[in-house]
């Protein structure tokens, strides 16, 4: 009995290391690309054609992300193992479980083609939105084994609350992408103060290119600011909201604050690096916060409806 019990523990345990591990991945990328390693170790995936990179700072920084990814890939591939040998039939669990191995692939082979191609900005967001992705896969798959076998999809009443939660987090995504395009486009000094752009007075109309790629991740910062307001009031005005979920839409909206003043620290403390890993990583965060939270809209642990009348308990088994 204990042996069972204990392996039902380290099942969602390995789930939300895994999901910890790739948010770490994705801070550590961060370093990578805020330090100028990105060509660290110019082939791949040797580093300047040694399994040991050279010691030199970007080389070891690069070669860092290498090996952090590759834990990344095994906690993967052993989360979904641990799902696809699992008798429980749970067929949303192996239906992620599934949904991470391609994505996994994907994301390891645009690691490779960012390196040929020597940093191209397409390529550098389309890494980071792939492994945002990733990232949502492997929440929505640990909140999962966090709810018991019994788990019913809520209420048809939070059917729009889970709208707004998936709107929030898609416009929250593109904020992300806007900021990763900053970055790889070369515009992240375009503008040197905030919240004006003195280089570009009049967004789009005045400045060059990079002032007006600044000035898109601006823009789609107030409008992921708009979304993230009215997903936290949603949340924390639900009827017979739980204290956790009240919890959750306030520590949504104050992520999104500090975000935007980490934001804003970027320009203040003269682009330093420490504002700029901690921009991507809190963004990341945040993205996996409203996932989470979109499983909760959707989702309801078997505890909350034991006392439901029978017609709410006999909801479709997910």
């Amino acid at each position: 009995m204990r042996s069972v019990r204990g392996a039902q523990l380290r099942y969602p345990a390995l789930a939300a290391v895994t999901v910890g591990a790739t948010l770490t991945l994705i801070a550590i990328g961060a370093i990578v690309r805020t330090t100028g390693s990105g060509l660290g170790c110019p082939d791949w995936p040797l580093c300047h054609g040694r399994w040991l990179p050279p010691l030199e700072r970007t080389a070891i920084i690069e070669y860092s992300h290498r090996t952090a990814a590759s834990v990344v890939g095994l906690l993967v591939l052993a989360t979904a193992w641990a799902t696809l040998r699992r008798r429980d039939g749970d067929r949303a669990l192996r239906g992620l479980a599934l949904a991470s191995l391609p994505l996994l692939a994907f994301q390891a082979w645009l690691g490779k083609v960012t390196v040929e191609r020597e940093l191209p900005p397409e390529v550098v967001t389309l890494h980071l939105a792939t492994a945002l992705v990733l990232l949502a896969v492997l929440t929505a798959h640990a909140a999962l084994t966090l709810l018991r076998p019994q788990r019913v999809r809520a209420a048809r009443e939070r059917r729009a609350l889970l709208r707004v939660t998936v709107a929030g987090a898609l416009v929250t995504y593109l904020v992300l992408l806007s900021g990763a395009y900053v970055v790889g486009g070369g515009a992240t000094t375009a503008c040197v103060g905030w919240p004006d752009c003195p280089q570009a007075l009049r967004p789009f109309l005045d400045g060059a290119r990079e002032q007006h790629i600044h000035w898109l991740h601006r823009l789609a910062v107030v409008a992921g600011g708009a979304a993230v307001a009215w997903v936290g009031h949603r949340w924390f005005h639900l009827p017979g909201a739980t204290p956790l979920e009240r919890r959750a839409a306030l520590a949504l909206v104050g992520l999104y604050a500090l975000q935007v003043l980490i934001g804003a620290a970027n320009i203040w403390t003269t682009f330093a690096e420490w504002p700029r890993v901690a921009h991507l990583a809190l963004g990341s965060a945040l993205w996996a916060l409203l996932v989470l939270m979109a499983v909760m809209a959707r989702y309801a642990p078997q505890p909350i409806l034991e006392s439901a009348p029978r017609e709410a308990r006999a909801n479709a088994r997910a």
